[in-house]
């Protein structure tokens, strides 16, 4: 889907920041060189940065590209993400409610970190075309799961075929994207344009999340398996942390007790994900239904929860905590020597032998090829999306370090104790 030129962002930095070499968690034993041809001249820092830069500028243009409107199709109702404009093999031109929140969650980050102020009100104007959309789709009348209908058409129609509903995750993560709007709205002086926001939007798929979140009949982020999935819990868990400070802001105390309360219930729940026996998080449990393959219960989207919904507050979801670094570690060593390309380990630039990380797929058990089934294969998607764990990770060991010089010397001993 079109959400893969989003993680290939986060890509770029993370290959400049950190070495191959310095990943904690990368296995050491894949020994077999590659050649490339020499690239003209040597690499420095300054082109290293430009090209980061370019490629920067490039990638946000191509994802705002596929908002709508559109002039090649005026049917598309604006604010509408297009997960891709693949009609055939595979047919993606839709939305679907958990990509357009993720992709609206990432241009708000820009839009904090901007200092062309021409641009950030040309990514406002996006995402006030999205609070439209999304207003739209929760005004729709006889949706058979409600809020959490997996996708619609770009014209903003409900999506009429068979699927893997409902998606319990989508309300949620949107309500954490719009969250965040909130918030910058409200430190740009628009209290009361936040408090719509929050009032007439956000609210809505709060207590959706508040109502469903125990349910165990919810489609997990692949859509083939049913059940209590560590990602869904993760992003409801993640909206009402911040639909705490909202409730908070706006005086909001009856739901507030509600957000926190549920919250904490939440944080708590995600614990029984916790596999002791083979030390690591499980991606899904209380399975009611849907592909019963994945006898490992061992899944990328569980890294990928630490990336969209974790803090620096701690808890599980958090990149720095025990089991989650356990369970990245067991995701690596799954597919080191599963796919063909991961047999080879270091490749030469210059004269200089330079470590390849391993390419990562959904899950070791997958049989998905992007338009049929045979046989799984690395995603750019989740691969780009360990990088930016390992990026996460060395600056948040950076920082206990300096805050706590014990820090990173306790995380050590805590992984080596899980695993």
């Amino acid at each position: 889907m079109f959400i893969r030129s989003l993680a290939s962002l986060y890509a770029l930095a993370c290959l400049a920041a950190l070495p191959a070499s310095a990943s904690p968690l990368a296995p050491n034993d894949r020994q077999r060189p590659m050649h490339i041809p020499k690239p003209s001249g040597t690499p420095n820092t300054l082109e290293l940065e430009a090209w980061i830069s370019s490629q920067t500028t490039y990638s946000e243009h191509r994802i705002l590209s596929n908002i709508a409107p559109f002039t090649a199709d005026p049917t598309a109702k604006p604010g509408a993400v297009c997960a891709s404009p693949s009609r055939h093999h595979p047919d993606y031109y839709y939305t679907w409610t958990r990509d357009s929140a993720l992709v609206m969650n990432e241009i708000i980050t820009w839009m904090n970190s901007t200092r062309n102020a021409t641009y950030a009100k040309e990514l406002q104007s996006r995402v006030d075309d999205y609070v439209g959309f999304t207003r739209h789709v929760q005004g729709l009348k006889g949706l058979k799961y409600g809020l959490g209908e997996a996708k619609f058409q770009m014209d903003g129609t409900p999506f009429t075929g068979s699927w893997c509903n409902a998606q319990t995750d989508g309300p949620a993560i949107r309500a954490y994207a719009l969250a965040r709007y909130c918030e910058y709205l409200v430190g740009h002086g628009d209290l009361s344009g936040g408090r719509r926001l929050y009032e007439s939007v956000i609210a809505k798929d709060l207590d959706y999340v508040v109502r469903e979140w125990r349910g165990t009949l919810s489609c997990d982020i692949w859509e083939e398996s049913r059940g209590a999935h560590f990602y869904t819990r993760a992003a409801q868990w993640r909206a009402l942390t911040l639909g705490v400070q909202l409730a908070r802001l706006y005086n909001d105390h009856a739901n507030l007790q509600r957000y926190e309360s549920e919250s904490q219930m939440l944080a708590r729940d995600l614990e029984r994900f916790w596999d002791a026996k083979n030390t690591y998080l499980m991606t899904t449990i209380d399975w009611s239904g849907g592909l019963g393959a994945k006898q490992s219960n061992l899944d990328s989207q569980v890294v990928l929860a630490a990336l969209h919904f974790g803090t620096s507050q701690g808890g599980l979801v958090d990149v720095m905590a025990p089991k989650m670094l356990a369970t990245v570690r067991r995701i690596i060593a799954a597919f080191e020597h599963l796919y063909p390309i991961n047999r080879v380990s270091v490749t030469e630039i210059n004269g200089r032998a330079v470590p390849i990380g391993v390419a990562i797929g959904r899950y070791p058990e997958d049989v998905y090829n992007g338009d049929g089934t045979s046989q799984g294969n690395p995603w750019s998607l989740i691969t780009s999306g360990m990088a930016e764990y390992h990026y996460r990770l060395g600056l948040a060991l950076v920082d206990a370090a300096a805050a706590d010089k014990s820090k990173h010397i306790w995380v050590s001993s805590e992984l080596g104790r899980l695993v």
